[in-house]
């Protein structure tokens, strides 16, 4: 896992809650099966999961071809293709030879089969661009040759266009550009646009196409070969694989190849191929009897049955008016939802109902973007589909009322025109119940009471009142468009006028990378300091700001209210988001912990990123540096000693009550030094305007630490290091930091400073120091307690959720 990003923990929240709700992880109770219906919590539904879509694993001819291989050859033939195969294996390769007029190499899995062919036929010197929804097996297979030089790019899903931009870049310094998508995708059920992908090869000798057509299989062109090959044959720059799991129901995987030499290689050279176990005897004799349908004209019989079954399905999405994502002719169908919370809805009704459907959710969509999946296969009747689409649509408009959800957010979730009929007046369906509860909300600070502010917020970090009116000053009227910011501040009360929730929004333009591990923003900064300043930039809403830190939102959880507060809330969030045009939305320094926050906060289509390591200091009560030592461990109190107190008395340090102009700009560039260093939280640099608020701002302070003349011997002597903390009543919060590192090595200017802002503290008897993100190691010596906010993003755009948290599985075009 990287260092600030929770992907897994966002997969593990979102995925353990469908099976809390039971409809996911699911085991069939039938004795036998037979077929389309199974049985589920005790309960006979029809299957609308299935992907064999042409019902073939019932196929008795397939049943007695596997029990004549078990007779033959066992239950296995263990030993690795790289000694001896059983003879099933040369006998099905020679059959899909034929149906796919290709050479082809089985393989035991699809998954297996992209990790044989992308390490043998990608180079170094190659470079790799992902559609962004290609599956997640081809993204596994692509990162395994990323440490050995190969760049790897992520693209928006069927974005032609970007893809001959980022070829005519890439061209110039790669040999070979591969394009890696799906023949059908296996949410939205859309294609890969095969002619547009041809025509570029032919346009750009350098291109080369990867497809993972395994939800065309057997459904689509000439002998079942698929979706791609029904659109055009093979390129001799194309590489094809394909599942031998879904309609063509045996298991395994086809590896399709231009010429011998690509397939004799991978079947040589690939590592799971030549390491990982054989198929078994049982499940290559049902793909040989499966082939030999296929090489026949009764497989176009069968294509014809399943595509009048998605023709009837397709005009009763229609009559209904159910926002199918994509109207096409493959099996796979999405119903658009929005959030997970009305996905697990949705799904739980229909099961009630009788029906099994999919849920769509993240990690295969984004998260915002989740539907309910279902599939249409030759074994439905008319009168199953007509059922169940009536029921669906009848379920689906039941749950947007219990949940008091309007379409049309749907709709603008997927960036889909919403049907004249279906509109309805902005005021109708909004998540606000005045007789319940009021909101309050205003665009400055100057507008909220200060003392309920102070009392809700004013002591979780520097957003007290006054600290937000230096904020308001500080990121106004600037040059640059990183340093304005907009302010909005929302406070909802119950019918009695008790705060139910509080919180301030800010938003500006941000990096992308910001909670990126420090490596990734490394190369990011690169790039933005040799071309693009704004490279990897989006304007974002944040809860809180990137001058704050602490728990910016309020909550009352007492509150029976507090929940439909937060959809005030969200509600509000989405009207700023559109009214600002943000693309990302971020709810910053959540407690850790909060299982409850965590699920609301994921099933209205948030994101979970861990936060760097936060630190504080709150055993303040010592009288002196002994006793303040004492408290201390052994190891800590000798690293005092040795890095801090033997050269305090070095320093002089002076809480500035007069400066010049000059002393100004040096604290300025001190701190830009540390700036330059500093990626764990990634942001702009502050503007020279803070700076002097800072100064100027009664209720800051500057602390500075200067080397007497007998250790400095520059010819003017000037502060080595440099400290801006925001003072409440309770705490004392050093927020900016700058340092000369030429002085670094030899008197530890860093440690120095975090030990002076504890004694300037102490000695105004403030009960807690925030010491802020990073340098967790040096920060714990000083007996900081350290934990792990996190934080919520939520972006607008479907493309490449999780990239907004690590920025590592690809670059993003």
């Amino acid at each position: 896992m990287s260092e600030h990003n929770s992907f897994t923990d966002t997969v593990d929240l979102v995925i353990s809650e469908a099976v809390k709700k039971g409809i996911m992880h699911l085991n069939t109770e039938d004795h036998k099966l037979s077929g389309n219906t199974i049985r589920l919590n005790n309960r006979k539904v029809v299957n609308f999961g299935s992907c064999s879509y042409l019902g073939l694993e019932f196929d008795e001819r397939m049943r007695a071809a596997s029990r004549k291989a078990i007779d033959d050859y066992g239950t296995q033939f263990s030993s690795s293709r790289a000694y001896v195969s059983s003879k099933y294996y040369d006998l099905l390769e020679a059959k899909f030879d034929q149906i796919f007029n290709a050479h082809t190499v089985v393989a035991p899995t699809t998954t297996l089969g992209h990790i044989g062919i992308i390490p043998v036929l990608v180079n170094s010197d190659d470079a790799i661009i992902l559609d962004h929804q290609v599956h997640n097996s081809v993204q596994i297979a692509a990162n395994l040759v990323k440490p050995k030089g190969t760049r790897v790019e992520l693209m928006r899903h069927n974005r032609m266009d970007l893809l001959e931009e980022r070829i005519k870049v890439l061209r110039q310094k790669h040999k070979r550009i591969w394009y890696m998508a799906d023949g059908i995708y296996s949410m939205y059920g859309d294609f890969t646009p095969v002619d547009k992908v041809y025509a570029l090869m032919d346009k750009y000798p350098e291109l080369h196409y990867y497809v993972d057509d395994a939800h065309g299989m057997s459904c689509f062109g000439k002998h079942g070969s698929g979706y791609a090959l029904s659109q055009q044959p093979i390129h001799p720059r194309m590489i094809l694989t394909t599942s031998l799991a879904k309609a063509f129901p045996t298991g395994g995987a086809v590896l399709v190849f231009p010429n011998a030499e690509m397939a004799r290689k991978v079947r040589t050279c690939g590592a799971s191929l030549v390491t990982s176990g054989p198929m078994q005897p049982a499940a290559l004799g049902a793909a040989i009897a499966c082939a030999d349908i296929h090489l026949s004209d009764e497989i176009y019989t069968m294509q014809e049955e399943l595509q009048q079954n998605i023709k009837y399905c397709n005009l009763l999405l229609k009559k209904h008016a159910l926002p199918c994502v994509a109207e096409t002719n493959s099996p796979v169908f999405f119903i658009a939802v929005s959030l997970p919370k009305l996905g697990y809805n949705i799904i739980h009704r229909m099961l009630q109902e009788g029906y099994y459907l999919n849920h769509g959710i993240f990690p295969g969509v984004p998260i915002k973007n989740t539907g309910v999946r279902f599939t249409i296969t030759r074994l439905h009747t008319f009168e199953q589909i007509e059922e169940m689409i009536s029921t669906l649509a009848h379920q689906y408009t039941e749950a947007l009322k219990e949940l008091n959800f309007p379409i049309e957010k749907v709709y603008r979730a997927f960036k889909m025109q919403l049907p004249e009929d279906q509109k309805i007046d902005d005021a109708v369906g909004t998540l606000i119940n005045q007789s319940e509860l009021s909101v309050q909300h205003e665009t400055s600070i100057d507008a909220v009471d200060k003392e309920l502010w102070d009392h809700l917020l004013g002591e979780r970090g520097t957003f007290d009142w006054r600290g937000l009116k230096f904020l308001e000053r500080s990121f106004k009227g600037n040059k640059k468009v990183e340093n304005n910011w907009e302010f909005d501040y929302l406070i909802i009360k119950d019918n009695k006028g008790k705060p139910v929730l509080a919180t301030f929004m800010t938003t500006a333009l941000s990096k992308d990378d910001m909670l990126s591990p420090s490596v990734v923003s490394k190369q990011v900064e690169d790039k933005r300091h040799n071309s693009d300043p704004y490279y990897l930039t989006s304007k974002t809403l944040f809860i809180g700001s990137l001058l704050t830190e602490g728990n910016h939102l309020f909550v009352d959880k007492s509150s029976p209210l507090w929940k439909d507060a937060m959809n005030i809330l969200f509600e509000k969030i989405t009207k700023l988001q559109e009214q600002y045009a943000a693309a990302v939305i971020t709810v910053r320094d959540l407690e850790p912990g909060d299982i409850e926050m965590d699920s609301f906060l994921v099933d209205n289509g948030f994101f979970k990123i861990n936060m760097p390591e936060n630190h504080l200091v709150e055993d303040l009560d010592w009288c002196d540096t002994m006793e303040y030592m004492s408290r201390l461990s052994y190891k800590s109190r000798k690293h005092i000693r040795q890095f801090v107190l033997r050269h305090q008395a070095k320093y002089n340090v002076e809480v500035v009550q007069e400066y010049s102009k000059n002393d100004l700009e040096h604290w300025y560039n001190l701190y830009l030094n540390v700036k330059k260093k500093s990626l764990a939280l990634n942001t702009f640099k502050l503007p020279f305007g803070a700076f002097k608020n800072m100064a100027a701002d009664k209720n800051w302070e500057v602390l500075t630490l200067t080397l007497k003349s007998e250790y400095d011997h520059r010819e003017k002597i000037r502060p080595v290091a440099v400290v801006f903390s925001y003072k409440t009543k309770s705490n004392y919060n050093p927020m900016v930091i700058g340092l000369d590192y030429s002085f670094q090595d030899e008197f530890k200017c860093y440690r120095q400073a975090i030990y002076q802002i504890i004694l300037r503290a102490r000695s105004l008897n403030y009960k807690m120091v925030r010491l802020g993100f990073s340098a967790t190691v040096e920060k714990r010596k000083f007996g900081a307690k350290v934990f792990s906010p996190v934080a919520y993003v939520q972006a607008k755009d479907n493309y490449n959720m999780e990239v907004l948290g690590t920025l590592s599985a690809a670059q993003r075009v």
